[in-house]
């Protein structure tokens, strides 16, 4: 939420039911050694979802959902304020201060063989939504 401060974005309010949903998604992709969105909905409408995944090396227990949210926020650097709409480079940014997403919900889950671990954050509403202006009202510079 300070990320999302910066941007005038409103606080995003833990869901438990995206938590779940995160959650069951974290341990599927962990478990699966695969790395794709899920497409997973609530209430019938597509959920954002942001995914990070990290090898751990030499026993180093990783900081991973703050490094995450940093590595998604550190997109800002390639998003162009000027002539604002979603790129591939600066979705997980988008997505992280979208102002219209109100819930938010994580999962954390490491693989069997405890190298890798696996971090999925759901949006709901989703962001990152095309449309006449949408970008431009959703993602707004810093100290805006």
């Amino acid at each position: 939420n300070n990320y999302r401060a910066r941007h005038c974005a409103p606080p995003l309010v833990i869901s438990q039911r995206l938590n779940q949903i995160a959650q069951s998604y974290a341990e599927h992709l962990a478990a699966t050694s695969t790395f794709e969105h899920s497409g997973n909905q609530l209430e019938n409408e597509p959920l954002g979802e942001n995914l990070y995944m990290q090898w751990i090396t030499f026993g180093r227990a990783p900081g991973s959902a703050r490094e995450a949210v940093k590595g998604w926020y550190d997109e800002i650097s390639m998003h162009n304020f000027q002539r604002p709409k979603f790129s591939p480079k600066t979705g997980h940014f988008t997505q992280l201060v979208w102002k219209s997403s109100k819930k938010l919900g994580v999962g954390i889950a490491y693989s069997p063989d405890r190298r890798g671990v696996y971090v999925v954050a759901n949006y709901y509403p989703a962001g990152n939504i095309m449309g006449s202006g949408s970008f431009e009202k959703n993602v707004l510079p810093p100290n805006c």
